[in-house]
């Protein structure tokens, strides 16, 4: 009987923990979008997706889309410019960054296999974001497809 009160007082202190390491990385990519984010037009690039993407290799793919979720909520309530439509960009890009490289780098944890993560997790992201660019820009800018096309080549992907 011992066995198994321990074995749920040790489950319980694991999901404790892992709640309380979810909500740290939440806050500090939070904190970092203040310190550390570069603005064009409407567009930006934030470091953020750095330490969601530890979080992600640390506890796995499903905890990078989690951060990503909290964080991209958080700036939607608090500093937002763009509304729901950087809401959905937003967590679109950590999402996809976080998750492609965790779950990739969790099926083997070596320093090489990190970099490929990386690597294939940044084409993918740039890969999403320009399908996502084409379909949600128009309604945010009100441009049309066409237009948002155009910007492809000169704003966003370079970007």
């Amino acid at each position: 009987m011992q066995n198994k009160t321990t074995s749920i007082k040790t489950k319980q202190r694991d999901a404790i923990l892992y709640v309380v390491l979810m909500a740290l990385f939440s806050a500090l990519a939070y904190a970092l979008t203040f310190f550390f984010s570069i603005k064009v037009s409407f567009l930006t690039f934030d470091v953020k997706d750095g330490l969601i993407t530890v979080a992600a290799f640390l506890f796995g793919p499903l905890s990078g889309i989690l951060i990503s979720l909290l964080v991209a909520t958080l700036e939607l309530v608090t500093v937002s410019a763009t509304g729901f439509y950087g809401f959905l960009m937003n967590f679109l890009s950590s999402a996809t960054f976080s998750a492609i490289a965790g779950f990739i780098y969790s099926r083997r944890k070596t320093l090489n296999h990190a970099l490929i993560s990386l690597i294939i997790a940044l084409f993918s992201m740039v890969g999403v974001m320009m399908l996502a660019n084409l379909f949600i820009t128009p309604f945010y800018t009100g441009m049309d497809t066409a237009g948002v096309a155009s910007m492809i080549p000169t704003l966003l992907l370079p970007f």
